[in-house]
């Protein structure tokens, strides 16, 4: 009884907050275009890494078709993320392929103004008056504009230490007191003369874990250099942007595909970023350049990429239709920390019969989602990925709150938790359903707890409860 009063009080305050949430993000549209996202950002998205995105969280647009003359029926195949545009200019190529997806040249066109509609065809527009980091609307940060006469600066020598600064206005100064960060210029060879700051340079070799061929394996980030970069376009400044309104000082260079930018009191993992290239071009291109509305259909005689049946695809929160957008299955959100809700759905009428089964909690949470369910929502949950890893390094390690598969995280026995002090509430499983029968046993309360979890048990779910320590079979 107590678990039916906890699921009514959850589904009328998570109704409650729902007008205020914002609107779902985009899932991948197109499986090219997934595998190239999860090789480097999926490990981010599910924290087995702490890093820069590459891509970003998710798309912010759906797939689009832009012009492009040599693409089939003169239009191809994008979508948006936050810090690129993903790209098929050829449809019938290897998918297989490095260059099959391509990254656009985006941070070349905002800051030459030249938009590029062919291999050899462009629109000439005013390069973008967009800042190229931190808070889009820092009055004092500099602008792709601002960078726009830099490309015809002298490169500097290599290995001298970077101690050039920018401001908004373009004025170029030397601060001597830079060179305490040891950032040096290397000459790698660019076709465009210009060097690349070695803390760049170092991000664009480095390796860590990716996601390839349906595991997680440690390789280069990226198979070569320039795919995510492109060619240096300037020379690497120092500046000063705000970022959640506070001055930070970073060092921005702006590349063909990307600007990175290093800025020396991040946490490791984060020192070197690359910009919201894909939001800025995105607003220039559909906001600032009168260039018509995005089409989000295909252009006659054009038939679209075939797209595979729905797979065990990761997905971030959003709504979304079982079967169609993602595929039925049991999967684990990536981060629980802003209480995520979830809920299965019967239909999408947003009337509380529609409601399946449905979940509230700051903890790590598991969903089996039926093939015969109409569709899926989540809010503040991260992410969802089909990920079979162990949650534990061993079944009878100790383990604290969230949901666990019994046999796989952890094993059968004797269990005991170190604090019920804020009420514990614990559940035996026979499935992640979310609903009520899936419950084998569980209990609420401010008493210490010991509970035998048994070898049939599916799954074992705790909030509030501390640790739990294995105390026999």
């Amino acid at each position: 009884m107590m678990r039916s009063v906890t699921r009514i009080i959850v589904l009328v305050l998570a109704v409650a907050l729902l007008p205020v949430m914002p609107a779902a993000a985009e899932p991948i549209g197109h499986d090219a275009f997934r595998r190239t996202w999860e090789r480097t950002d999926l490990p981010v998205a599910t924290l087995r890494v702490s890093r820069t995105w590459m891509w970003g969280p998710e798309p912010f647009s759906p797939v689009l078709y832009e012009e492009y003359a040599q693409a089939p029926g003169g239009k191809r195949q994008v979508q948006y993320f936050d810090k690129s545009r993903m790209e098929i200019n050829d449809p019938a190529a290897d998918p297989s392929a490095l260059w099959y997806v391509t990254n656009g040249l985006l941070a070349r066109e905002l800051i030459t103004g030249e938009m590029q509609v062919g291999d050899r065809e462009f629109r000439t527009l005013a390069p973008a008056e967009v800042n190229v980091a931190g808070d889009p609307d820092d009055p004092t940060g500099p602008t792709y504009a601002t960078f726009n006469p830099l490309m015809a600066a002298a490169p500097m020598p290599d290995g001298w230490r970077i101690t050039a600064t920018v401001d908004r206005a373009g004025n170029v100064g030397v601060d001597p007191a830079l060179a305490r960060f040891n950032v040096r210029a290397v000459a790698v060879g660019a076709p465009t003369g210009h060097t690349v700051a070695s803390v760049f340079w170092e991000f664009m070799h480095s390796a860590g874990l990716v996601y390839r061929d349906g595991q997680y394996v440690h390789d280069r980030l990226a198979e070569n250099p320039f795919y995510i970069t492109g060619y240096p376009l300037t020379e690497a400044y120092w500046t000063t942007v705000r970022v959640g309104g506070v001055p930070k000082l970073v060092l921005a260079q702006v590349f063909e595909r990307r600007v990175l930018t290093y800025t020396p009191e991040n946490p490791e993992g984060w020192k070197v970023e690359a910009g919201n290239v894909g939001q800025h071009y995105y607003r220039w291109r559909y906001g600032q350049s009168g260039a018509p509305d995005p089409d989000p259909g295909p252009p006659p005689g054009h038939e679209p990429s075939p797209q595979p049946d729905p797979g065990p695809l990761s997905f971030p929160d959003g709504t979304y239709r079982v079967g169609i957008d993602i595929a039925p299955g049991t999967y684990r959100n990536t981060d629980s920390s802003q209480f995520c809700y979830w809920e299965r759905l019967s239909g999408f009428s947003g009337e509380l019969n529609d409601i399946i089964a449905n979940g509230f909690s700051d903890a790590r949470q598991i969903v089996t989602i039926a093939p015969t369910d109409a569709g899926f929502v989540s809010r503040r949950c991260g992410g969802w990925v089909p990920d079979d890893t162990p949650l534990t390094s061993s079944p009878t390690a100790p383990f604290g709150d969230g949901m666990y598969r019994v046999g796989r995280d952890i094993a059968p026995g004797l269990w005991r938790n170190s604090d019920s002090t804020g009420f514990c509430y614990w559940e035996r499983l026979r499935g992640f359903s979310g609903e009520f029968d899936d419950i084998i046993a569980n209990e609420f309360s401010n008493a210490p707890q010991i509970v035998r979890i048994a070898p049939t048990d599916v799954g074992f779910s705790a909030s509030r409860c501390g640790i739990w320590t294995r105390i026999g079979d």
